[in-house]
């Protein structure tokens, strides 16, 4: 099994596509959650900046005005637009399920079973970010006053940490099967990894090349948008490709090796 797959490219562009319009509806339901929370409140705001931060790695403002905009009138929706909301976020998860199961080679949920399971990711999702936040925020005030934080400052690997998080449970669930926990651990830690470097490499990218920027001013930066949520589609499907491979040659070492034994015995 090869880990290059051009099909990973198309699937990476079609998620684009589809995250297009799935994703101020996420959004919108992720920060309304935390606004919601009675003891998250005041981490909306950091909340917030987090999720644009890693949407939008480089020269955030632009799209970021154009997301509050749009999160704002979101609100004004009617029945109607709630309803199309709804279409919009199940197709979107529905195109995402049935590529990871290509990827696991597992079988696709069903219907009511994928609903659930991604409605309840996207309502922990927020309540897991506030409590990382607040622990980070709690924790390092600990060693701040132990006189530790000189060598210890958590809010470097804070980032780094989180990602690693979601990618491992976006592996666990998206696979749909049992995967070894070694190495669901080892593929996502490589693909956050990955994702992390990458996002460096863009924001300087995006820094340096003026091309763009003098062409299309500052729609050049909804362009560098897209172009990102594209190379975060491929490294995801990527880690997961890792994943499969290492899974299966992980099970087929342990299923020799349980042969061997019986054989030998």
């Amino acid at each position: 099994m090869s880990i290059l797959d051009t099909e990973l490219n198309f699937y990476a562009a079609s998620l684009s596509f589809y995250t297009i319009f799935a994703l101020i509806p996420l959004l919108l339901i992720i920060l309304s959650i935390i606004a919601t929370l009675p003891n998250f409140n005041h981490l909306y705001l950091e909340v917030k900046n987090l999720i644009l931060s890693n949407l939008v790695p480089a020269n955030s403002q632009v799209v970021s005005s154009y997301l509050d905009t749009f999160l704002q009138n979101s609100s004004k929706l009617g029945e109607l637009g709630f309803i199309s909301i709804a279409i919009t976020s199940i197709l979107f998860f529905k195109n995402f399920q049935y590529i990871a199961a290509k990827v696991f080679h597992s079988k696709v949920r069903d219907f009511w079973n994928s609903v659930t399971v991604y409605w309840t990711l996207v309502t922990l999702l927020p309540i897991g970010i506030g409590i990382s936040l607040f622990l980070n925020s709690y924790i390092q005030n600990l060693l701040d006053k132990s006189g530790l934080d000189l060598h210890i400052n958590l809010i470097n690997f804070f980032p780094m940490l989180l990602t690693w998080l979601l990618f491992f449970v976006l592996f666990k669930i998206s696979a749909n099967k049992s995967l070894y926990l070694s190495v669901s651990l080892f593929s996502s830690f490589i693909a956050s990894l990955v994702w992390t470097i990458g996002k460096i490499v863009f924001v300087t990218y995006v820094l340096y090349n003026k091309a763009y920027m003098t062409i299309y001013g500052s729609f050049s930066m909804l362009l560098f948008f897209l172009f990102w949520i594209y190379i975060s589609w491929l490294i995801l499907l990527y880690g997961m490709k890792i994943c499969e491979i290492l899974n299966e040659e992980f099970q087929q070492r342990c299923q020799k090796g349980i042969f061997a034994f019986k054989k030998k015995f």
